[in-house]
């Protein structure tokens, strides 16, 4: 009989956006674009204070400060609009784990994905997070489990599939 790991549980907004901001901060990329936008802004303030040209200051300033917002709205606003706007993130999930794939129920959704779809999986200390390396991240809350063997199992059933 194949091992099937069952969760039922409701995303809270705090929980959401905490678990998208841990994913955000663990991709090299943010900590790319977070020291471009630094580099640049530090590089505008020496110009200003150095009396270079100010076209190239307010350049580069301006560049670093529309990192940083970029920054900011992909890692704070848009999440948070995302899961307020979305009615997905309302009801509850039962989610099926096994090794032939994930099973998500909701209201709104009735799909089956195989493993192929995951390139990585992310623990933290209250979440398992899978992703596709891009555009899909599926949150697993630790506290969904109901116990640290079926957590456990869980974990192994990532190693052999991701």
């Amino acid at each position: 009989m194949e091992d099937v790991i069952e969760l039922r549980f409701r995303y809270t907004e705090a929980e959401y956006l905490t678990a998208y901001r841990k994913y955000f901060l663990a991709k090299k990329r943010a900590f790319f674009m977070l020291s471009m936008a630094t580099g640049l802004v530090v590089v505008g303030v020496y110009f200003l204070i150095s009396g270079r040209d100010i076209a190239l200051t307010i350049s580069f300033i301006g560049t670093g400060a529309l990192l940083f917002g970029l920054l900011i709205s992909s890692s704070i606003l848009l999440p948070k609009q995302r899961f307020r706007t979305d009615p997905r993130f309302r009801g509850e999930y039962l989610l099926r784990f096994s090794d032939n794939g994930v099973e998500f129920y909701t209201k709104e959704i009735e799909s089956k994905v195989t493993w192929r779809v995951y390139k990585e999986a992310l623990e933290t200390k209250a979440f398992f997070l899978l992703s596709d390396g891009g555009a899909i991240l599926t949150v697993v809350p630790k506290r969904a489990f109901a116990n640290a063997d079926d957590e456990s199992r869980f974990r192994e059933l990532l190693d052999r599939n991701i």
